[in-house]
């Protein structure tokens, strides 16, 4: 009898702190005060947690459809540090509302020496091409000249777009309404080895950036996955995104798909790594931006 009441105080209990955790108010996933923490946990669990939160740790709140990889994709860190720093096993399913300690590096400054390239600065790093491209704004990685003071990012960084964005935010909308292309990151910063339009007797429907085997493929805009997969012979393994109203970005030839169909994806998130599936001469991204099914040139889209 006794064993069978201190299993339901516990379960009432666990009850509880679930529904506290999901009650806690809208804001970024990123939590700097941590009075809006000890609002929802028992001072206890608050204290400990609240001590493993330092100069090189921050504080995560889990949104919907969170799962470790997709955190620790999102901030470019190890998921299986995440979850020894949490206590958790690998596979471990999160909560939303539930909270977890990321590992956080400060930003850093680097000026660029003779013979650098924007890759090996990366990986001096332990970073990625694309974000130290986007934290800069270098469009293109032959601009990089010494002397150059570049700001390598911190991590966790920047506030991730929250879940169920409007349509009528997203860049199909836009363009739709005034005509005006919408502006997309660049999926891949490399080389430009292929414009779209005619190629001897066929027509490229999009553009070809080169890149390293394992580069991240980014998301040139937010939006909803509606294929990852193999594509055929051609495309190789690829990945569709619908950004509403139309409009839909394409990526193909990757050695590696990060995310799945019906995820949603924040402009700038690993959505693939670089590679030279189906028909590819060597390791590059095929990117394509079709509008109502129909292919549209990219650079119309994409920043300068």
């Amino acid at each position: 009898m006794l064993f069978k009441k201190m299993t339901v105080v516990l379960a009432l209990g666990l009850a509880w702190l679930v529904n506290s955790l999901c009650a806690l108010p809208a804001q970024a996933a990123v939590i700097e005060d941590l009075q809006q923490v000890a609002a929802v946990l028992a001072p206890n669990t608050y204290q400990e947690l609240a001590a493993r939160v330092n100069n090189y740790t921050r504080l995560y709140r889990v949104e919907e459809g969170d799962t470790l990889e997709r955190v620790a994709r999102r901030y470019q860190v190890d998921p299986e540090l995440v979850a020894a720093m949490n206590y958790l096993e690998p596979g471990a399913a999160l909560v939303p509302g539930q909270f977890l300690v990321l590992p956080h590096e400060e930003e850093q400054s680097y000026t660029v020496a003779p013979g650098d390239t924007l890759w090996g600065i990366a990986r001096r790093y332990s970073t990625d091409a694309g974000s130290l491209a986007a934290a800069n704004g270098i469009i293109d990685a032959r601009s990089l000249r010494p002397g150059m003071v570049l700001t390598i990012p911190g991590s966790p960084g920047g506030v991730p777009v929250t879940r169920g964005e409007k349509t009528a935010d997203l860049p199909g909308a836009t363009a739709s309404r005034s005509m005006k292309a919408p502006a997309f990151p660049w999926p891949l910063i490399g080389a430009l080895t292929s414009g779209f339009g005619w190629r001897g007797n066929e027509f490229h429907h999009g553009l070809d950036i080169a890149g390293h085997v394992g580069d991240y493929i980014r998301a040139a805009w937010s939006g909803v996955v509606t294929f990852s997969g193999w594509g055929n012979g051609i495309y190789g393994r690829m990945v569709k995104i619908d950004h509403g109203n139309g409009l839909e970005t394409v990526y193909a030839h990757n050695s590696r798909n990060l995310v799945k169909k019906g995820e949603y994806v924040r402009a700038g998130e690993a959505i693939a790594e670089v590679g030279s599936t189906g028909n590819a001469s060597g390791p590059h991204l095929h990117f394509e931006v079709r509008e109502k099914g129909k292919a549209i040139n990219p650079e119309r889209f994409l920043t300068r």
